[in-house]
């Protein structure tokens, strides 16, 4: 193959795909939201990157995370994120407008990040970490070589709640509501879609 300068890693990662999934930040998203993308990534074999990119119309600048894997696990691992932060950000509206309506704005959002990192916790038992065939993750590395070698890394934000609140407490609660989550189905032949219980009020049940 020299003659045509492929290299090995560009014939690696043949059957590797990626699938975008919009995030709620532009530029640095929030920890508890890496870590539902990471905790999904991990349970579908993939790796994930997030990136950033022109909306539709071109009119501004979006974060997303791009789902990395051997096909069809990229599909399956963006679905299963989309309906998981789904049932996560009816959650914390429902936390806030119960619980935070009145606290100053900073210390309302940092408490709900809280809130929404016990809901993660909560949620890792609905997906648990798939292994990787050594074909699969030679494929993996490979297009990882080949299409993103010059990531580096990010650290999520984190805001910090004032001092005289407990940040155990909203942890706790979020965990607590976690455990509604709800995500049925796994990893099939053929993307499927992945069923998600809610009530009309738009609470996860």
């Amino acid at each position: 193959m020299a003659g045509f300068e492929i290299a090995e890693y560009e014939l690696a990662d043949a059957g590797v795909d990626e699938a975008w999934v919009k995030s709620s930040a532009s530029a640095r998203p929030a920890r508890f939201e890496v870590r539902l993308a990471s905790m999904v990534a991990g349970a579908f074999g993939c790796e994930i990157v997030f990136t950033r990119r022109l909306n539709e119309s071109g009119t501004k600048i979006i974060g997303g995370y791009a789902f990395i894997g051997v096909a069809p696990a990229e599909q399956v691992a963006s679905y299963a994120f989309t309906v998981l932060a789904r049932q996560l950000r009816a959650a914390r509206a429902h936390y806030v407008a119960a619980t935070l309506r009145r606290c100053l704005p900073r210390n309302r959002t940092a408490r709900a990040d809280l809130f929404c990192e016990g809901w993660v916790a909560a949620a890792r038992r609905l997906v648990q970490p798939a292994g990787v065939s050594e074909l699969g993750a030679m494929r993996l590395e490979g297009y990882m070589r080949a299409h993103y070698a010059d990531t580096s890394s990010m650290t999520p934000r984190a805001r910090a709640v004032a001092r005289h609140v407990d940040p155990l407490a909203a942890r706790i609660q979020g965990f607590a509501n976690g455990t509604t989550a709800r995500l049925h189905g796994g990893l099939p032949a053929a993307p499927a879609p992945l069923a998600l219980e809610m009530t009309e009020t738009g609470r996860p049940v």
